[in-house]
């Protein structure tokens, strides 16, 4: 049985990153040196700061609560990553010009990155569950679709970006004003409950409006709760986050198709 072409060309894609990076052998071994060095820092770092989490997720440590976050950075971010990297207005033109697809062009650049981005989280995984005692409680389905859910959220936000970007050449002001709002209210670092205690009692309710605030919630929710999909209370969690990726991915296709047409029109796609 024949392999696709879209998947020989992203093994390609993905071979060529990779043998480049393996050239550069004294980066390599700074990488890897890093990878070690950061995870104890992270671990002692957290380890300082440790106490549960009452807040939203059962009596989680703390350090068990900022491993679903490496998780999220390492897992689905990279994606992200991706789609801003591979289509923005200094590369966009070059992508299509060429026979390959534009999903393949972006997977097939991003896959080593993100294959890099899996190995170096099993270090967090390990030192963190061993050396600090964290302890994750899975629930692999729930896990399963949480991952789903903000991979389509994440993903829909960074084609928004890219199809403005494509169109101002600069920042567009939407996706900026949301990741500022995100640094604070969406509970990257702590729960957003706690957000009650060192502001005002409701003001954490800002946060649920945030689409990121729900990426990381229903990955912890489901990595440290073992969180049912079977349980009510869990499946309407997992549906108001799902609004979120129900409204943004196809906003942010139709935003980058929007994007990449008014700039052909008005001759502007390779400008920058």
């Amino acid at each position: 049985m024949e392999i696709p072409i879209g998947l020989r060309q992203i093994i390609a894609f993905t071979k060529r990153d990779f043998y480049s990076w393996t050239t550069y052998r004294i980066m390599v071994y700074s990488q890897i040196v890093n990878i070690f060095v950061g995870v104890f820092s992270w671990g002692v770092t957290a380890e300082y700061v440790n106490k549960p989490v009452p807040e939203m997720y059962s009596g989680t440590s703390y350090i068990s609560f900022l491993i679903v976050g490496v998780a999220v950075g390492n897992l689905i971010l990279p994606l992200v990553q991706g789609v801003q990297t591979q289509l923005n207005p200094w590369t966009l033109e070059t992508v299509l010009m060429t026979n390959i697809s534009t999903p393949v062009f972006v997977i097939g650049n991003v896959m080593w990155a993100y294959i890099f981005s899996i190995i170096s989280l099993i270090p967090y995984l390990i030192i963190g569950t061993f050396f600090f005692g964290a302890k994750l409680n899975i629930n692999i389905p729930s896990t399963v679709l949480a991952f789903i859910i903000s991979a389509a959220i994440l993903v829909g936000l960074a084609m928004i970006s890219t199809g403005l970007r494509i169109v101002t050449k600069s920042t567009d002001p939407i996706t900026w004003i949301i990741n500022i709002l995100q640094s604070i209210f969406a509970g990257i670092a702590f729960p957003v409950a706690f957000l009650d205690k060192i502001f005002f009692p409701g003001i954490s309710t800002i946060s649920w409006f945030l689409p990121q605030t729900w990426v990381y919630h229903l990955c912890r929710l489901a990595m440290l709760t073992d969180a049912s999909l079977l349980n009510p209370s869990v499946i309407i969690q997992f549906f108001e986050g799902s609004i979120f990726a129900i409204v943004f991915l196809p906003i942010g296709y139709k935003t980058f198709q929007w994007g990449v047409k008014r700039s052909k029109r008005e001759g502007t796609l390779g400008w920058y």
